[in-house]
């Protein structure tokens, strides 16, 4: 146990004395807005890829951050898709819960009224639920459209002032 203990040791020393003091200050910083957590996951991921490239390169200089990256390509590329998975699920989930909260005020409202719908009023009422949730959809893409027609005009409105006031 002494023995790992003081072969930890060692290495630790080792890698320590394979950075700068610029680099030990900035690693030191680090750890201590990680041990506070308020690092970022990105910093959090580069302060690892960092202590990986240590123990497993001692004494070679740190690749700089874009040469980083292109080591952990994979990585990243699976932490983005993963990203983007977990988005899809949670808007899954919202829609969902949309859904049902529409369903259950229907049924609400039946209810109140004393009526009890057949299959088929319940298929008319999905149709128009799918049609407005179509709707709803395209106004957002409509206006997300718009909203680029307009940053851009307003863009191309701050270009002509510039060449405007740089002629006078």
């Amino acid at each position: 146990m002494k023995t790992a203990a003081l072969l930890l040791t060692m290495l630790l020393a080792g890698a320590a004395l394979a950075e700068t003091p610029y680099e030990r200050d900035q690693r030191e910083q680090m750890e201590k807005a990680q041990r506070e957590g308020k690092l970022s996951p990105d910093a959090v991921q580069r302060l690892r890829w960092e202590q990986e490239w240590r123990q497993q390169h001692p004494g070679e200089p740190m690749p700089n951050p874009g040469q980083m990256q292109k080591l952990h390509r994979g990585e990243i590329i699976a932490n983005t898709n993963a990203g983007f998975a977990r988005m899809r699920a949670q808007r899954q989930a919202q829609l969902q819960h949309e859904y049902q909260v529409s369903r259950a005020h229907q049924q609400q409202i039946n209810a109140q009224n004393h009526v009890q719908w057949t299959p088929a009023q319940w298929q008319a009422w999905y149709r128009q639920y799918d049609r407005a949730q179509q709707r709803k959809a395209e106004d957002y893409k409509r206006g997300v459209e718009q909203a680029g027609e307009i940053n851009r005009l307003e863009r191309e409105h701050d270009e002509q002032q510039r060449i405007f006031n740089s002629q006078h």
